[in-house]
């Protein structure tokens, strides 16, 4: 990575290499002897050391045994124990007394924060000893006139000629200090500035031409649909988004879907939505609109914070973000007790608990469907209305204190402009979500389509029934019933071949353990469908001890006698058969088959089981089309479906590598009415078995209309229930409900109860089914109308024992109001804190540091800033805009300040020496871009950038082309490539840090993302330049990416570094002539891509 030369970077770095060691000590010897020597000054050095050790348990807040410390007379007062300071004397001053005791007693105390350093208290003994100087009339500080508490007023503008406030207000600062602002940059680079800024995208070559003016360039900037995008990825760290995450399945933090929160943000910012009623709804959307999903949506705030294993934890983080987010207050500091620092009880923190109490997390249903797993919309609702709230001693929710009555309420010291809570009454809509039009029309839909289903399933049913009846149509040859006892040597009856075959005392007997062919085949064919009885023993064997019996046999010449049984598998191009096999160790029964000449062992035809040796056993198997059946000794083992049958049906015995004795044999036509077992969650083949599929599906078809009529039954007895006062009509469609209801249940018992087959378990379900229906039948006719409510949406759970079924699908007719009131509360232009942490955040973003530094902190401890003023003017002028961010974002971005030039070049060498930490913005802070812009960039330079807007988060991948903010983004899912730029943090990002470190360099230098985009990149130009020279690539190369002209310098540096490669490539002989230019020029775009300039805001 190289970077332009710039004078900031070096002309006032120190050579620390020159520094000599004894240099060091006479240079840390002299202040040494300064610091002794020095004045202790008050204000400067004791004040700031109490306020940070002591003023938590010894301030305006909270005064320990009656002792304050704010001014020298309230020391000197003293408390319980007398005066805590004695002038001159620190050995009878208490405070110093105290501060150097043992650890047991010393202070502060451990649980409140540090003690004291050397040097610190070197600081203190010496104030003392200098008689403790302090201002005579010093007043203490009352909390409640902190600057960030006062209301906010519009200074008045020194001067009045209608320029930019921005400017008025920071020139007038800066000049009464002499300093001098830059100019401004290079157009080229202020665009491209600005682009980034507003649309988070950079400027093609001929947009950094524009030569309009400023204003109708920002104009159309913020028109832009990508502007809502760039922001709303801003926001989305503030208010802290995060994708659903857990074990598995179970969702455990935040809320699926919650990409409908991230495009209400975005569609808010487009729309310039003000901010306090973006506030408002984010709150309270709930109580505001309650039947306006777009409204409703931006609870998805409140959602986020969902933690299913502790409501505790997870009503502390709402507490703590809603805190820091908006009012730039740390209300979980009070949660253990009295905050430290500012004004704000442990009451005040359980007063404002109490607000969210009553408050819980659904998924509501979205128009088009009706799968809250598919799609569906988190937002929050009161639940609880009656919940109580109790303080929680030390912060442990094991331990509430129940005599203390805790309302709802805010902080004290902000309450005098806090509206009166009352409760909502929400429409049927919210509350019954099952009254919505489009949820009726989609359940109906949902219910058609699942007849449309089982009629078509019905058809093709009955028509599989019809084809398997006519197949059948042939009278099976029931009168074939084959025995034999194997007395005698039947040569009519059975072809003997291969070696080995005997008959003796009454068996058939293989005596030869062999793999070559031996078969004893039956001479005539079987009926097709045909059940086999044989019982037989395994003698003995070498390996495998297997004993087969095939049908459909169609094999090749059999008329060899030493045809060996590898030989026969080839030969048998097609056959269906059963064998067992006494195998160690693992025997078993299958059934099997062969297709040209290849043999097939499916695992659904396998049953593994022992097959004894030297014991007879009886095998039996039946065959209907291509349901095979098999049993060993009358127990029922295993139903396969074979893929097909055969034309002829040939019959075989034949032992594999085994001795068997078969003691007899019987073969008959399968009667008509033999009950076969169906293969568990097969389709079956037969006719008979075709016909029950037809039955089931019979079955289906009345379940799935009969529920559709509940579902429609239901819908009207809601809608006369909620949205009509007609008790008449309400009892009659209650009723009707009701009714439907139990006999669709019915309906879908018998339903199960057919399909169940054999499976006990489904069949016992099916039957308790049956039970509910006919109970609910006899509660009917008894005069009950209770039915159940449609649940269409899905509560979120309050703990991993409880169930969705748990929870009611009809919600509270009310909400407590409670959210509704704080939301107004927030956003009143009364409240001094919510404008004034917005703005900050604004201008934090443009400028990359912040007016007031502590961004979620207006507290006591944050310092009023360098520019009050200028804070205090715009979120006035932000509040009266209409709370619009596209009017603060048009003022910032149109203002001097914004426009100037990063660099310290030719800088002002006063103005350096004043102001070396630009506090007085005079020149415009460089900042790095965050981590979704130098992905968005690489490819948006690229051409390749998708941009698609909105929709469910997208699988992390190299592969997904769409901008970065519709990532999945959670603690499971997180880009690595985003990560090496400080992506933003899922627990708390108020401000992105910005970290320099070796793996950026890397994954800019070595990632697939951007030697994808150089390659893109070239393609662009080169097809844009394609008879261009060199340096016009070069130059269009620096344009397009850095935004500006190469220098004479880097121009040479390039041309150079092309020329070297190019001879290089040419040398080595591994890149194809035609293909030498382009890679050249992509290696430089490459090198481009990694510089500072292209990752960086100037």
């Amino acid at each position: 990575m190289f970077t332009q030369n710039d004078p900031s970077t070096n002309s006032h770095a120190i050579k620390l290499w020159q520094i000599t060691p004894a240099c060091l000590l006479i240079v840390c010897f002299h202040a040494a002897l300064c610091i002794a020597d020095e004045h202790v000054d008050y204000q400067r050095h004791i004040k700031p050391l109490l306020a940070t050790k002591c003023y938590s348990c010894h301030g305006a807040l909270k005064a320990e045994s009656e002792l304050r410390l704010e001014t020298k007379a309230l020391m000197l007062s003293g408390g319980d124990s007398g005066p805590a300071l004695v002038d001159g004397d620190p050995g009878e001053s208490l405070i110093w007394i105290r501060v150097n005791e043992s650890e047991d007693s010393r202070m502060p105390p451990a649980e409140s924060g540090s003690p004291l350093t050397a040097a610190e208290l070197d600081l203190l003994k010496r104030w003392i000893e200098q008689d403790a100087p302090a201002p005579d009339e010093e007043i203490p500080d009352a909390p409640s006139q902190h600057w960030a508490f006062q209301p906010i007023v519009s200074p008045e503008l020194p001067s009045p000629d209608g320029g930019n406030p921005i400017d008025i207000l920071l020139s007038a600062k800066r000049n009464q200090l002499g300093i001098k602002p830059q100019s401004e940059p290079a157009r080229s680079l202020l665009i491209r500035r600005l682009y980034l800024d507003l649309v988070g995208l950079p400027p093609t070559i001929q947009q950094q031409n524009d030569a309009r003016p400023w204003d109708k360039i920002v104009d159309e900037l913020l028109a832009s649909p990508h502007h809502g995008e760039r922001w709303g990825r801003h926001w989305m760290d503030v208010w802290r988004y995060s994708d659903w995450y857990g074990l598995g399945q179970q969702l455990r933090y935040s809320q699926r879907h919650m990409w409908h929160w991230r495009d209400w943000i975005i569609d808010s910012l487009n729309s310039d939505k003000g901010y306090d009623r973006m506030v408002q709804e984010m709150l309270a959307g709930d109580e505001l609109e309650p039947d306006q999903q777009s409204v409703v949506a931006g609870t998805g705030f409140l959602a986020r914070n969902y933690y299913l294993f502790n409501r505790t934890t997870w009503l502390d983080s709402t507490i703590e973000h809603t805190g820091k987010a908006f009012l730039g207050l740390t209300l979980n500091c009070a949660k253990c007790h009295d905050h430290k620092y500012d004004p704000i009880t442990h009451q005040d923190y359980y007063r404002f608990r109490a607000i969210f109490e009553p408050h819980q997390v659904r998924l509501d249903p979205v128009p088009g469907e009706i799968d809250l797993d598919s799609d569906g919309l988190p937002r929050v609702f009161d639940d609880q209305l009656d919940a109580e709230t109790f303080l929680h001693v030390r912060g442990d929710p094991a331990n509430p204190d129940r005599d203390i009555k805790i309302t709802p309420g805010v902080p004290e010291i902000l309450s005098r402009f806090q509206p009166a809570i009352a409760p909502v009454r929400l429409p049927a809509t919210a509350f019954a979500p099952g009254t919505r039009e489009y949820v009726a029309h989609d359940q109906l839909a949902h219910w058609s389509r699942r007849i449309d289903d089982a009629q078509r399933e019905l058809a093709e049913a009955t028509k599989r029934w019809e084809s398997q009846v006519s197949e059948s149509d042939a009278p099976p040859a029931t009168d074939f019933d084959l025995t034999d006892d194997f007395e005698n040597n039947d040569a009519q009856l059975w072809r003997l071949q291969g070696p080995g075959w005997q008959y003796k005392a009454g068996q058939l007997v293989q005596t030869v353990a062999s793999r070559d062919r031996a078969a004893a085949t039956l001479t005539s064919e079987l009926p097709r469908d045909f059940e086999l009885t044989c019982r037989y023993t395994t003698t003995g064997g070498s390996t495998y001890k297997s004993v087969t019996f095939r049908f459909d046999q169609n094999s090749g010449d059999q008329s060899s006698a030493d045809q060996s049984l590898a030989d026969q598998s080839l030969a048998d191009q097609y056959a269906n058969f059963v064998y067992t096999s006494a195998h160690e160790p693992g025997p078993k029964l299958q059934v099997a088959f062969i297709r040209d000449g290849n043999s097939s062992y499916p695992p659904g035809g396998r049953r593994a089981r022992p097959i004894p040796i030297g014991e007879s056993i009886e095998l039996r198997f039946a065959v209907r089309e291509k349901l095979v059946n098999v049993w060993i000794d009358d127990e029922f083992q295993l139903a396969y479906q074979l893929p097909d049958r055969g034309d002829r049906n040939r019959f075989s015995l034949s032992g594999f590598d085994a001795t068997v004795a078969f003691d007899s044999i019987r073969v008959r036509a399968l009667p008509s009415d033999f009950e076969m077992q169906p293969v568990p969650g097969g389709t079956n083949a037969t006719a008979r078995d075709s016909e029950t599929q037809m039955r089931i599906a019979t079955a289906r078809l009345e379940s799935v209309r009969l529920q559709r009529d509940a579902v429609q039954a239901v819908l009207l007895a809601d809608a006369a229930k909620y949205l009509a006062d007609d008790n008449e009509q309400q009892q009659t469609l209650a009723r009707n409900a009701a009714q439907t209801q139990a006999d669709a249940l019915l309906a879908e018992s018998e339903y199960e109860r057919l399909a169940a087959g054999g499976d006990e378990k489904k069949l016992k379900a099916a039957n308790g089914k049956r039970e509910a229906a006919e109970k609910r039948l006899r509660s009917i006719q008894d005069g009950s109308t209770d039915y159940e409510s449609l649940r269409v949406t899905r509560k979120a759970l309050e703990s991993p024992a409880d169930k969705e079924t748990d929870y009611a699908p009809i919600y509270p007719a009310t909400t407590t109001g409670r959210r509704l009131a704080l939301a107004r509360w927030m956003t009143s232009t009364e409240n001094p804190l919510t404008a004034r942490v917005a703005v900050n955040h604004v201008w934090t973003r443009h400028f990359g540091q912040p007016l007031v530094e502590s961004v979620f902190d207006f507290g006591l401890r944050c310092e009023e800033p360098l520019h009050a003023e200028l804070l205090d003017h715009l979120a006035m002028s932000f509040m009266q805009s209409g709370w619009s961010f596209k009017h603060l974002h048009r003022l910032i971005v149109t203002s001097d300040a914004y426009r100037m030039s990063s660099s310290t070049a030719d800088a002002d060498p006063t103005t350096l020496q004043v102001d070396p930490d630009n506090r007085y913005y005079w020149r415009m802070p460089g900042r790095r871009m965050e981590s979704q812009v130098v992905r968005d960039s690489l490819l948006h330079c690229s051409g390749t950038l998708n941009l698609t807007m909105g929709g469910p988060s997208v699988a992390i991948n190299d592969a997904t082309k769409r901008r970065s903010l519709y990532y999945k983004h959670s603690r499971d899912e997180q880009d690595k490539f985003l990560s090496m730029f400080d992506d933003a943090d899922l627990l708390q990002c108020y401000r992105r840090a910005e970290s320099i470190v070796p793996q950026q360099a890397l994954a800019m230098a070595n990632s697939a993302l951007s030697m994808d985009a150089a390659e893109q990149i070239e393609r662009r130009l080169a097809s844009e330049f394609f008879d261009a020279e060199l340096e016009s690539f070069i130059q269009s190369s620096f344009q397009l990416l850095l935004a500006r002209q190469a220098s004479a310098d880097e121009m040479q540096q390039c041309i150079a570094f092309c020329q070297q490669l190019r001879k290089q490539l040419v040398d080595e002989s591994k890149v194809d002539d035609a293909k030498i230019d382009p890679v050249v020029r992509t290696r430089l775009i490459h090198v481009l891509l990694n510089h500072n300039d292209f990752v960086t805001i100037r």
